[in-house]
């Protein structure tokens, strides 16, 4: 069954989800004015039941219908961007759609319509037209008003059912995912389960209307690229910010950002990539590989493409994207620089940064040589990299990868260094690229390659005399080096509230260099009540949250915090069971440790070993991705014991 048939079952079953608590609560009434003519106590009784029945459902509808969808982004004003209004307004009624009440530019890289509805999705507050920042950089004002149609043509469809359905399963999935715990969650996920299994066919439906909606107001070859360049863009956007805008936070100077991701897209050898890799996910979607091809097959005449970037819809784009973009995605940076300037600044960064890293990798491997280059140099020569190198790699790295990860790492910060060298002597700077990483440009204008320069000599040291030379022709001063780093800042990975160790409970937080035990605030009849009350739940997400919000130095001065340092673990073991799970970390505890435990909490064994037991609660709760970052953490020396019955 499709179309308005399915759409209008699915609204039967949305009306029936309000009127039969109500009709249930009033039946019970009804049962207690009859019984009450006979009985009074009984009726009292049944009175009561009704009652209390009602204020059960009361409870439940008040935390399911209080979900609202939230503005997002910068608010566009009629009067501020009149030219993106006119486009979306006439777009609205061509489609025959309601006309969005705002529209807003955010830092995501799509254009959608999300609602603000009343009664789960059966009436609609607000409309909000949410435009994505790079889009505007990316696309044409052609692609732009496909993009925009795309979207406003989920209003309408080929009937209203059809939206009214698609509407409000939206809102149904949207609230189950928001309800945070409680027998409220769990009764409202069944009846979620069950309406988006009558109405999963709206949202098809829709996006079919939809795209005739973009090819009746682009034309159809435009429908189509800007399809597939919406995927393009998504994917381009998160190498641009992994690749490019980390340059800036790096440096803590903003950039031009639409104007670099512009560049960024149109790179010979990037846009080729991008559209390769945007094809290949097409490819592996056939949803979107027959919505492609039911495009093609729509006949409309031509439309001429206006080729203008999609930003030039903007009043004044030189004075409101700069504004945007520091409202959106440049807050707290420091003045702009220009994209070749921050990239040479953000490569000396990196260089001198990873130049220091190797001093503190000197220091504490206990070699007695000199952290600079020709200490190192020396060291190399006589066999002595891997000890060198040792106190940076990862403990939890299997045995069999350990020789190439020490030898990459000393390959990267030894190069490192020989660049920082030649930075500081200014003989050597880094270029911006839109197709790569920077590169480093000697002062006469060739390129340095720092790998292939020095990577022969740290596989074979024998061959360490020539590269002496190499360095020294370079003009680079073998005497360089950085002070040590200090020790980095653990990265939280993720929460598990409460766990048990030793008979007490404990807030754990995994780290990317260790583990934090803090006391748990949560008393047992607080974790009961967030068990069955979706506000008790919430609160304590909002305490787990504000946990993960605190520098991890900070938790770790606090009373009785505990810290288990990554580099004291020798093996981990993880035992799974129906009741959950227990994990047993063997640590080794001497005078060398750096890990902070009180006695109480491990117990030691006849090899000189120490072992710290931690066991979850039923009622616990997560933050983020703990046990994804407990295994980055732990590596190779985790042990995963599967459960018995899973094992059966």
């Amino acid at each position: 069954m499709r179309g308005p048939w399915r759409a209008a079952l699915a609204l039967a079953l949305h009306i029936a989800f309000f009127v039969a608590p109500i009709a249930l609560v009033l039946g019970l009434l009804s049962i207690a004015v009859v019984t009450f003519r006979y009985d009074r106590t009984s009726g009292l009784k049944a009175a009561a039941a009704a009652l209390v029945v009602g204020a059960l459902f009361a409870v439940g509808l008040r935390a399911v219908l209080r979900s609202r969808v939230r503005a997002r982004g910068v608010l566009l004003d009629r009067s501020e961007q009149p030219q993106l209004w006119r486009m979306a307004n006439s777009i609205a009624a061509s489609a025959e759609a309601p006309e969005p009440d705002e529209i807003r530019i955010t830092s995501e890289p799509v254009v959608v319509v999300r609602e603000d509805t009343a009664l789960l999705g059966l009436r609609t507050r607000t409309r909000y037209l949410e435009l994505g920042l790079p889009l505007l950089a990316a696309l044409n004002v052609s692609e732009l008003r496909a993009a925009m149609a795309r979207e406003i043509g989920r209003l309408t469809g080929r009937n209203r059912l059809t939206v009214l359905a698609y509407r409000t399963s939206a809102s149904v999935e949207r609230t189950a995912a928001g309800l945070t715990g409680g027998p409220t969650k769990w009764l409202f996920n069944g009846y979620a389960r069950a309406f988006t299994a009558v109405a999963a066919t709206t949202a098809q439906d829709l996006e079919l209307a939809a795209d005739a909606v973009a090819v009746r107001e682009a034309g159809t070859r435009t429908a189509v690229l800007a399809l597939r360049k919406v995927v393009a863009v998504e994917i381009g956007w998160r190498e641009y910010a992994e690749e490019y805008l980390s340059m800036a936070t790096a440096i803590g100077h903003a950039p031009d950002v639409l104007v670099g991701f512009r560049n960024f897209m149109a790179h010979p050898a990037r846009k080729p990539r991008l559209a390769e890799r945007a094809k290949q996910t097409i490819a592996e979607e056939p949803r979107t590989r027959r919505r492609i091809e039911a495009m093609k097959r729509i006949k409309t005449g031509d439309r001429e493409v206006d080729e203008r970037p999609a930003f030039a819809v903007l009043k004044n784009p030189r004075k409101s994207v700069p504004a945007l973009e520091e409202r959106l995605l440049v807050d707290g940076l420091d003045q702009r620089l220009p994209w070749p300037e921050l990239a040479q600044r953000a490569g000396a960064a990196h260089v001198a940064e990873q130049a220091a890293l190797l001093s503190s990798a000197v220091e504490q491997s206990g070699l007695p040589i000199e952290p600079s280059i020709a200490g190192v140099l020396a060291a190399i020569h006589r066999g002595q990299g891997r000890d060198l190198i040792n106190p940076v790699l990862n403990p939890g790295l299997s045995p069999e990868l350990i020789d190439q990860a020490a030898e990459d790492t000393l390959v990267d910060l030894l190069g490192c260094v020989v660049v920082d060298a030649l930075v500081c002597a200014r003989r050597a700077h880094h270029e911006l690229d839109w197709g790569g990483p920077p590169p480093v440009r000697l002062a006469n204008g060739q390129p340095l390659d720092a790998d292939r320069l020095v990577r022969p000599a740290v596989v074979d040291p024998r061959l360490i005399p020539g590269l002496h030379r190499a360095l020294v022709n370079l003009g680079v001063p073998l005497n360089h080096a950085r002070r040590p780093a200090a020790e980095p800042e653990p990265e939280l990975a993720g929460i598990v509230s409460p766990v048990q160790c030793a008979g007490s409970s404990y807030d754990l937080l995994v780290t990317d260099r260790g583990l934090v035990l803090l006391p748990s605030s949560a008393s047992t009849t607080k974790r009961l009540l967030a068990g069955t009350l979706a506000r008790f739940r919430e609160a304590e997400l909002e305490q787990l949250g504000e946990l993960a919000a605190t520098p991890v130095g900070e938790l770790r001065e606090r009373s009785g915090a505990q810290w288990v340092d990554s580099r004291d673990v020798a093996s981990a073991r993880l035992d799974q069971d129906r009741a959950g799970w227990s994990l047993s970390l063997e640590l080794y505890l001497d005078e060398y440790a750096v890990s902070d435990l009180d006695d109480g909490l491990v117990r030691g064994d006849e090899d000189g070993a120490s072992e710290l037991v931690l066991r979850s609660s039923a009622d616990g709760v997560e933050h983020g991705d703990p046990y994804r970052g407990l295994g980055e953490l732990m590596g190779a020396r985790m042990n995963v014991e599967e459960p018995i019955a899973a094992i059966e």
